[in-house]
């Protein structure tokens, strides 16, 4: 696992609502690990002084272009993070091998938006044929909190959730922590 949460060699997704720092704490949790990744930006990402991590900026559309052109080098075993899944998508419906080439011998996390569904937000934007097939799954959410109480015969206990941004574990092969990590990189 690099970042304790993303598949080595695998495709990740990261995602939640705008604004929770999906990129930053995926770019943070990769730093602690000695790692500084590729950003594929697509997004317009504040610079790393500002978010106070490390990473090497690429352009995301400057990137795809010299890509058709067959001017763009992909490097290997680095971890790249996609910035964001809405804005990338357009070039890879039109070329669907860009995703695979990105991931050959390489990491990839992508970092995506969720559906704004009023009843189910931890729905990704991503289409399930691609997201099903990919290593990781990862939700990052924002909690007011609940507060835990004693259950009775005819209610079951309510478990406390902690307020701030956590990270649901929603699938990651060969994961072996918890499904819920509270204030994932806010510490």
């Amino acid at each position: 696992m690099l970042g304790k949460v993303f598949k080595k060699g695998g495709i990740n997704c990261i995602f939640g609502e705008s604004g929770l720092g999906k990129t930053v704490s995926t770019i943070k949790a990769l730093n602690e690990d000695g790692i500084t990744p590729i950003l594929l930006d697509f997004d317009g990402n504040d610079s790393q002084e500002a978010n106070d991590c490390k990473y090497t900026h690429v352009d995301g559309v400057k990137f795809v272009a010299k890509y058709m052109i067959k001017e763009a080098t992909i490097p290997e075993n680095v971890v790249i993070v996609i910035d964001t899944w809405t804005l990338f998508e357009p070039y890879y419906n039109t070329h669907k091998d860009l995703l695979d080439d990105l991931h050959k011998e390489n990491t990839l996390i992508i970092v995506a938006h969720n559906k704004d569904i009023a009843t189910k937000k931890d729905i990704p934007v991503v289409p399930e044929e691609l997201i099903n097939h990919w290593d990781a799954k990862l939700y990052l959410s924002f909690s007011n909190g609940t507060k835990g109480k004693a259950g009775t015969s005819t209610k079951p206990e309510v478990k406390a959730i902690p307020s701030g941004s956590n990270l649901t574990v929603m699938k990651l092969r060969s994961y072996k922590g918890p499904r819920v990590i509270p204030n994932w990189m806010r510490d």
